[in-house]
């Protein structure tokens, strides 16, 4: 092989390297479901938000075993090689940082029941003492309260594709659908998710918990700015308020 042809196909060698890298698979997403007002800020940390409505959906994407279903799947996996058991954990964060615990009322159901929840806590959701990068990463939203819910991906195989604007990696993987409803929002701006798995398959409360894996930044979510219905009390004062400033305007005028 000459040297221009052997460098020719180094080149290509390399691209497709790159492309394949560039159109991989997260092993975790989470990503706008059916119900809500969508939009996705590039801001830090990037994310999906909704907004406007204390119910919606959110949608969580796991990657498909590539060791197991060969080219169907790509990207990482989500889970050990050969669990079958496909646990996951939702995290529900408060926005701003607040050490509160009881300021997001909130349910969350999935396959028709509610999410158990398993931890709950002050502080950055840290699952290990062994290694500080298993860890979730702060990224502008820890420390502040948070809860931690199961939930498993029982559904069989489907296409999923990158929930991040503008990129294009597609595959096979499994999908979950979550109704979120949420209480009033006192205090505090909105509620930020996470998602992950940890070695071993099933999250144990007290113990060392190794994340396996866990979306990136850019494929979390938020719900932000609900709004409140007034209390009759609160409704009954703004309609004297109003009818009020009628009447003061019509003697002026």
């Amino acid at each position: 092989m000459n040297k221009n042809k052997f460098l020719s196909v180094l080149g290509g060698v390399a691209l497709l390297a790159v492309a394949n890298s560039a159109f991989a698979l997260n092993a975790l997403q989470l990503g706008p479901g059916d119900e809500g007002t969508w939009t996705y800020s590039g801001g830090t940390p990037d994310t999906w938000v909704v907004s406007g409505s204390g119910a919606f959906t959110l949608n969580a994407y796991a990657n498909c075993d590539g060791s197991v279903l060969g080219n169907l799947c790509n990207g990482s996996y989500a889970w050990d090689d050969g669990n079958t058991d496909r646990y996951a954990y939702l995290v529900a964060s408060a926005l701003p940082q607040t050490q509160s615990a009881v300021m997001f009322p909130m349910s969350i159901t999935n396959d028709g029941g509610s999410l158990t929840m398993v931890e709950s806590g002050y502080g950055t959701p840290s699952l290990t003492s062994t290694d500080s990068n298993e860890d979730l990463p702060g990224h502008g939203i820890y420390p502040t309260y948070f809860q931690i819910f199961e939930f498993q991906f029982d559904g069989g195989l489907g296409p999923i594709s990158d929930t991040q604007p503008g990129e294009t990696g597609t595959g096979q993987g499994y999908t979950e659908e979550f109704s979120i409803a949420l209480g009033d929002l006192v205090g505090i701006d909105g509620i930020h998710f996470d998602l992950f798995t940890v070695e071993g398959g099933r999250y144990t409360q007290g113990a060392i918990n190794n994340i396996f894996a866990r979306a990136p930044n850019s494929h979390d979510a938020e719900a932000c700015c609900t709004t409140s219905v007034p209390e009759p009390a609160t409704a009954l004062l703004l309609g004297l308020g109003l009818i009020g400033m009628a009447r003061a305007r019509k003697h002026v005028v």
